[in-house]
Formats: structure tokens, C-alpha cells, sequence
């Protein structure tokens, strides 16, 4: 195959970057071994990342079991550690001036191709958010009727227990 004339090269390279510049997410997805900081939030390259679409428990929130009390942002930071374990980690930022406290920017982070916000919200470790979280309502309906994760015990959503909702057993 014959060699692009230089002429058509530079043409081609003027019409690539203003495309490139357009979607500055692309630019700025990271791609590497994840390191997984809780249940919604993650580190890829030295750049830190919350999934997109979902709340999950933070570290210290209490869930009940059989009427006891568990550390469920705990383990569902482990469910978050299992689906990235021995993969390469792809974050796609949604909007690269949408950092929110600590540099962390909200993305779609994928495990060898699976959606980790989707992985979470199926195995019942994470409810949807509505709105950025629509896309997987069905699949929060699905665990909870199938009683995965969060959806076996007791709990209150993430977002109640930031604003200070407990279980009724926390307070005793």
C-alpha cells in the first residue's frame, strides 16, 4: 500500500483534534490495576473516580442480619474489591469539570469490560441513584426481589444515613 501523501496526513490530523477536543473525557480516561478505596470510589492511575449511578454503604454503616448488627459498607467495599480483583480497570469520566470534593471524578468504570456500577447494583452492594442511576433501576428491582446483598437484611440508603437515619437497633 502506497504511503499518504503528507498533504493528506495534516488534513486528516485538522479535522481529528477539534473531535478530540470535543469529548475531553476520552482524553482523560485512565486505564490500569484498580485500588479500591470503598464501595463507590476507586484510584486508577493515581486518579481517583466514583462510580457513576449508584450509592453504596459507607464504611461504618451499620446493616442488620438475623438481628444483628454488621458493617455493611464494609462488605460491600469487599464485593467492589472481588469484582476488580486480577483485571484491568477502564474509567471514563461522564464530564471532566464534574470533580467533586478530593479531585474525585464521577465516571463509568469497567472491570475487563463489565460495568462496576452495574456489578454492584446487581449483586445488591449498591442501590441506583436516580437519575445518572436510571439505567439500572431494573437491576436494583431484580436484587432486591432476589434478596442479594444490601436487599437479605435491614438498611438504611447511603443517602438517609449521611443525613444521620439509623436503624432502629443502632439506637439502643
Amino acid at each position: 500500500m502506497p504511503a499518504m501523501p503528507l498533504y493528506r496526513s495534516i488534513a486528516a490530523a485538522l479535522v481529528l483534534i477539534p473531535l478530540v477536543a470535543t469529548f475531553p473525557a476520552l482524553a482523560e480516561s485512565a486505564r490500569g490495576e484498580a485500588e479500591v478505596l470503598d464501595a463507590e470510589n476507586i484510584r486508577v492511575e493515581g486518579r481517583l473516580f466514583r462510580l457513576a449511578g449508584i450509592d453504596a454503604p459507607e464504611q461504618g454503616q451499620a446493616c442488620s442480619l438475623r438481628e444483628r448488627l454488621y458493617d455493611c459498607g464494609m462488605v460491600a467495599r469487599t464485593a467492589l474489591q472481588d469484582l476488580t480483583a486480577a483485571s484491568t480497570v477502564t474509567c471514563q469520566p461522564l464530564n471532566s469539570q464534574d470533580a467533586v470534593a478530593g479531585g474525585t471524578v464521577t465516571a463509568r468504570c469497567f472491570s475487563d469490560g463489565y460495568d462496576l456500577s452495574e456489578g454492584m447494583v446487581y449483586t445488591g452492594w449498591a442501590v441506583a441513584v436516580e437519575g445518572l442511576g436510571d439505567r439500572y433501576l431494573k437491576l436494583e428491582r431484580d436484587a432486591a426481589e432476589a434478596k442479594r446483598g444490601l436487599w437479605r437484611s435491614g438498611f438504611v440508603k447511603p443517602s438517609d444515613w449521611r443525613a444521620g437515619a439509623r436503624l432502629p437497633q443502632e439506637a439502643q
